[in-house]
């Protein structure tokens, strides 16, 4: 690879590595984008396993985000076919150590600066290690350990007047995650450790989970059906398989505006409904006031958001309230994806 500074681009000479298959992927990525502008490039040999192929170890400097990127990749190189083993997810400044002898088994540590994920620019938390290295007979690169905490939770902000500034809701969490076992969708975090979430610090979970190291206990005050309590929850770590690339949750739309309802019943009344949409579908009526969401109470904004996650292309069954009889009913709508696409929300 030679880098042409007027062009502003890399001349590849192992053309592998602008188009390779990840392990486990059928998905071609590009090893260096020409996007990040790299002005330098490390490659050194690196060998997991004493019985297994030679890779690649790639590093480079991208101008625009003015620091060193942690690891770019590592490549193997069989029988004369380059094959990407292990592509890095993150971008900050890192040190990047090989142990052990020169031959025969190694393990690869990265050392870095733990960003936030809402702020991967700034605001370094602490510094962090993981582990790289062979496993399996497959002998595919994976993280085998890391220090930064996991709580396997998909956290959005919920709706405006619907939490205070700061809370985090639980939109969804992934399943073998520590979280699954202690939280639920629709959950309001208000703080962590016992302390209240400080004014104008937008979900300030992230701040105070990352702070912590896999195995901590920490306890949650959380707010679950308007009921305030407190959850204990041991961290997991980012090596978790669980962990690797989970899906990011998907708003569901069923085409209907909603404010809560002003009478005795605790809801939401329906505003206005999209002609031709999934309610109107449906039979939902105007007027009607929607009280749960496949059995969980409604009563805000964000509780009608959260059950629409991830419903889309599935059945999610509505329970509305006619105002003037008082009598209830049961619609079944099928939600589509919603134009926005994905949730505005984040994992810790």
């Amino acid at each position: 690879m030679s880098y042409d500074a007027i062009a502003e681009r890399w001349n590849v000479t192992f053309d592998a590595a602008n188009s390779m298959t990840a392990a486990g992927s059928v998905d071609a990525v590009p090893l260096l984008p020409q996007t990040n502008r790299l002005m330098s490039v490390t490659v050194k040999g690196f060998r997991a396993d004493q019985d297994k192929p030679a890779y690649l170890l790639i590093t480079g400097v991208d101008s625009t985000a003015n620091h060193p990127l942690t690891l770019t990749g590592i490549v193997s190189l069989s029988d004369g076919v380059a094959k990407l083993a292990y592509r890095s997810n993150q971008d900050m400044n890192a040190t990047v150590q090989v142990d052990g002898p020169d031959t025969g088994p190694q393990t690869l540590n990265v050392t870095s600066d733990y960003f936030p994920p809402w702020a991967p620019a700034c605001c370094p938390l602490r510094k962090y290690t993981r582990t790289i290295g062979a496993r399996g007979n497959a002998g595919l690169l994976i993280d085998l350990s890391d220090d930064r905490p996991w709580l396997g939770a998909w956290l959005g902000q919920p709706s405006e007047g619907d939490g205070p500034t700061g809370s985090g809701v639980v939109v969804s969490t992934i399943p073998g995650s520590p979280a699954s076992a202690v939280l639920q969708p629709g959950d309001l975090i208000l703080g962590v450790k016992g302390a209240a979430v400080p004014v104008g610090k937008p979900v300030y979970a992230f701040d105070e989970v990352g702070s912590h190291h896999p195995g901590d206990l920490v306890t949650l005050l959380i707010s679950r059906h308007g009921q305030d309590s407190t959850v204990a929850v041991t961290l997991g770590s980012l090596a978790d398989p669980h962990a690797a690339q989970p899906s990011a949750p998907i708003e569901g739309f069923i085409g209907i505006q909603v404010h809560p309802a002003a009478g005795s019943t605790p809801g939401l009344e329906v505003a206005d409904i999209s002609a031709g949409g999934p309610a109107a579908r449906a039979g939902m009526r105007e007027g009607q006031i929607v009280t749960a969401a496949d059995d969980a109470p409604v009563r805000t904004v964000t509780d009608l958001l959260v059950a629409l996650t991830d419903k889309a292309g599935h059945s999610l069954t509505l329970t509305v309230v006619d105002p003037s009889t008082h009598g209830s009913s049961s619609l079944t709508v099928s939600p589509q994806t919603a134009p926005s696409g994905r949730l505005a929300s984040h994992t810790i």
